[in-house]
């Protein structure tokens, strides 16, 4: 289950990309819980910084923003339950970590083609 990490936050200030680097030393661990650490160029969440999403097959994508490196074990926390739950929907059979449940900014369902 890939945890998605913006490489291009901040974007609009001269250290772009510093906020992947700053997490990805404190992710240890992610691989022991079957977290898949991916860096992508953008999330969507700009001009906020600080984004990272949880997606899976079947699941939607669910974005937080406003991170910081410090947020990397609630993160890995949120994975792992968003990997354990049937259908990955906030609130319905995944408890987002209270540690980011107000910096959720984005629920976005898989298109059904």
């Amino acid at each position: 289950m890939p945890l998605l990490v913006c490489r291009t936050c901040p974007r609009d200030r001269p250290d772009t990309g510093s906020f992947g680097a700053a997490l990805d030393g404190l992710l240890t661990g992610a691989a022991e819980r079957g977290v898949r650490v991916r860096h992508v160029p953008c999330l969507g969440g700009c001009p906020n910084d600080g984004n990272v999403a949880v997606d899976a097959p079947g699941k939607p994508r669910v974005r937080f923003s406003h991170l910081s490196a410090a947020d990397a074990p609630s993160l890995l926390d949120a994975a792992a339950a968003f990997d354990a739950s049937e259908n990955g929907l906030p609130d319905d059979d995944w408890v987002v970590p209270s540690a980011l449940s107000d910096r959720l900014t984005a629920v976005t369902p898989k298109r059904v083609v």
